[in-house]
């Protein structure tokens, strides 16, 4: 990436006066990065996806809407064939279920389609709702974590995060029936789980940062070796700016920013007065930020 030094880049990155911005996610594509994101708006309330262009996070295009009214946090862009497919959720009235649009260009995108929800046979997702899908590939077999609870208009209970699985992205099937592949075992993760998951893969293994608690929200760091046996690891170590005083979290990792061994991490940060922007940190070992 020529125009990107990280160096010149002030943060917050991305923040609106009208609107708050929520839930990123890039992907880099000859050169240009893709941000994508939820806009809420904080008149009505309603919320849409949006999405912007730029080089070097300094720069950006006007920023475009790709959804309807009612869709929400977009985990990621994968690329199946000859498509790209961008994962979000349906939030505008309950169940709240997961779907895509795929592009050829980057500039259109096909209007929403579901393609998962669990069903009555799963034990622990007990409001039948799911949000913020990511969607890897592994030898051919596409795994999507998204996010079931147990406390939808409950005043308490918890978010944890699922799988389920697909070998033509087509046809998907939860295998995360009896038990989450993260529940709640912290206390860093109380009062009220976790979400906004980001998996990449790092040599052999597999790293997942997420949300961790949404009332106290920070962003926690795990790691697999086979997507479905998580090590929970620690909180990661990220600096506080006045944009993220009151919380921080739904981390995204920006692949193929560099090749010199950092990784870049674009996340939401959330002020006192529950205005939320987008921050960007840099790290060589995806916990200690800066």
């Amino acid at each position: 990436m020529e125009k990107f030094d990280y160096n010149k880049i002030k943060n917050p990155v991305m923040k609106d006066k009208e609107v708050n911005l929520r839930d990123p996610a890039c992907y880099l594509k000859d050169g240009i990065i893709y941000v994508f994101f939820t806009i809420h708006n904080l008149k009505d309330g309603t919320v849409c996806i949006g999405m912007t262009k730029t080089y070097d996070f300094i720069e950006f295009d006007e920023i475009k809407i790709i959804s309807p009214i009612g869709y929400a946090s977009p985990g990621n862009i994968i690329k199946v064939e000859n498509k790209w497919f961008l994962c979000y959720q349906q939030y505008k009235k309950f169940p709240h279920y997961l779907c895509y649009s795929y592009t050829y260009d980057f500039e259109n995108y096909s209007p929403p389609k579901k393609f998962f929800n669990t069903d009555k046979t799963n034990k622990w997702n007990e409001d039948g709702r799911t949000i913020d899908p990511y969607i890897v590939e592994n030898n051919g077999v596409y795994y999507c974590f998204y996010i079931g609870s147990n406390r939808w208009l409950k005043g308490n209970g918890y978010n944890m995060i699922g799988m389920a699985k697909s070998y033509d992205f087509e046809n998907w099937r939860d295998i995360s029936k009896d038990n989450p592949i993260i529940g709640v075992n912290y206390n860093w993760e109380e009062p009220d789980g976790n979400e906004n998951n980001c998996v990449i893969k790092v040599g052999e293994k597999w790293v997942m940062l997420y949300s961790a608690s949404l009332t106290y929200q920070k962003i926690a760091y795990a790691e697999s070796y086979d997507l479905l046996d998580w090590n929970k690891r620690c909180l990661c170590d990220v600096p506080i700016i006045k944009e993220s005083e009151l919380r921080f979290g739904a981390p995204f990792i920006i692949e193929g920013l560099s090749n010199n061994g950092e990784y870049y991490m674009i996340y939401m940060g959330e002020d006192k007065n529950n205005r939320t922007s987008f921050i960007l940190l840099k790290s060589y070992d995806l916990i200690h930020w800066s």
